[in-house]
């Protein structure tokens, strides 16, 4: 979010309390500028968000964040996927995501590339993006956003109980 805004790389970091949130333009191959507006919602709050059943319904795309080197950071980031790409089948308000690895200056854990190509395969969805706030290297990440919401069907992740119900409603059909 602060580099979002252009804001300077610090070394401490706070865990998010509250929600925060940020606008900024986001300029487009060809001069074209795009509005962003980011809400960082802490991952103890996000089972009461969909416990709604509109909830993602204003969300244009989901951002999963994960600390690159910390093995459980990246199992918390796809608990909380499969938890949005759920609700999202459940409800019909299905939300593109994109995963995105940060601090990608520091080692990996061990299994992390495979880890993440499988899920990322399994679910139908681009590998996580890896960006490093330290060297200043995002990626295009927030040009890959506003991509991923006006191309939403490219990056709709899909769950095995997603992809069973669909097969059996073609049978059905």
């Amino acid at each position: 979010m602060n580099s979002f805004l252009g804001r300077p790389y610090l070394d401490s970091y706070s865990l998010t309390a509250d929600e925060q949130y940020a606008v900024n333009v986001v300029e487009l191959p060809g001069g074209i500028k795009k509005t962003l507006f980011l809400l960082e919602i802490p991952e103890d709050r996000v089972s009461k968000l969909l416990s709604s059943k509109e909830s993602l319904a204003p969300c244009d795309i989901a951002v999963f964040v994960y600390h690159s080197s910390d093995e459980s950071s990246w199992k918390r980031a796809t608990e909380l996927l499969m938890d949005v790409a759920g609700h999202g089948e459940d409800t019909g308000y299905e939300v593109p995501c994109l995963i995105v690895a940060a601090k990608d200056d520091l080692d990996s854990f061990p299994m992390a590339i495979q880890n993440s190509t499988r899920v990322s395969q399994d679910m139908g969805i681009e590998a996580p993006i890896p960006i490093s706030s330290k060297l200043s290297d995002f990626n295009n990440i927030f040009r890959r956003m506003v991509n991923a919401a006006e191309h939403p069907h490219l990056s709709i992740p899909e769950t095995e109980a997603g992809r069973s119900r669909k097969q059996y409603h073609r049978l059905i059909n």
